[in-house]
C-alpha cells in the first residue's frame, strides 16, 4: 500500500475544498494587511489617491491644461478617489481599498476556476494567490493594477462558462 492510498479509499467531506479556500483567503488577507502596514510608499500610490480626490472634488478635471498629468484613463484615479471620499483621505484608505479589491479578485478567480475545473482546483488557485508574495504585495498597494485585476476576474465570472445569461455577457463586455 502506497503512502497516499488512504485518499482513494476514504471519501473526503464535500466542504473540505471550500474550507481550504477560505483558509487560503484568510492567509492572503493576513499577509496583505502586513504588507499594507510595512511597505514603503511610492510615487504612484500618492498620485492615484490625490488625483482621484482632486477630480472628485472638482479641483481639476482629467486632461485639463496645466493640471496634473493624467497618463492613464481617468477611472484609474477616480476609483481610488471614491474610496477616499467615503472613508477619508490617506494612504491607509487606499491600501485597504486595494486589499478589498484583491479579495474580490480572489473570489472571482475562485468562482471561475470552480466553474471550469471543480472545487479542488478552485481551492488550489486560492492557495496560489496566498503563496505568491509578489501578487500580495501588489494587491496591498493603492495602484491601478489591482483595479484591473479585479475587473478582469469579474469579467471572467460573468462571461466564461456554458449557457451564460445575456445580461451577464452584456455586463461583462461593458
Amino acid at each position: 500500500m502506497t503512502k497516499f492510498q488512504f485518499l482513494k479509499n476514504e471519501k473526503l467531506p464535500s466542504w473540505l475544498p471550500l474550507a481550504l479556500a477560505v483558509l487560503g483567503a484568510i492567509l492572503y488577507w493576513i499577509q496583505a494587511v502586513g504588507y499594507a502596514y510595512t511597505s514603503v510608499s511610492n510615487l504612484d500610490e500618492g498620485s492615484y489617491l490625490i488625483k482621484g480626490m482632486f477630480y472628485l472634488n472638482g479641483v481639476y478635471e482629467p486632461f485639463e491644461p496645466y493640471g496634473p498629468l493624467t497618463n492613464k484613463a481617468p477611472f484609474a484615479f477616480i476609483i481610488p478617489g471614491i474610496a477616499e471620499y467615503f472613508f477619508g483621505a490617506g494612504l491607509r484608505t487606499g491600501r485597504f481599498f486595494s486589499i478589498f479589491l484583491g479579495l474580490l479578485t480572489l473570489l472571482g478567480t475562485w468562482i471561475t476556476a470552480r466553474r471550469w475545473a471543480g472545487n479542488w482546483l478552485a481551492a488550489f488557485t486560492v492557495w496560489v494567490f496566498a503563496f505568491s508574495p509578489m501578487i500580495i504585495k501588489l494587491h496591498a498597494r493603492a495602484v491601478s493594477e489591482v483595479i484591473i485585476a479585479c475587473m478582469l476576474a469579474w469579467i471572467a465570472v460573468l462571461v466564461v462558462g456554458e449557457k451564460r445569461p445575456l445580461w451577464q455577457i452584456v455586463l461583462g463586455s461593458v
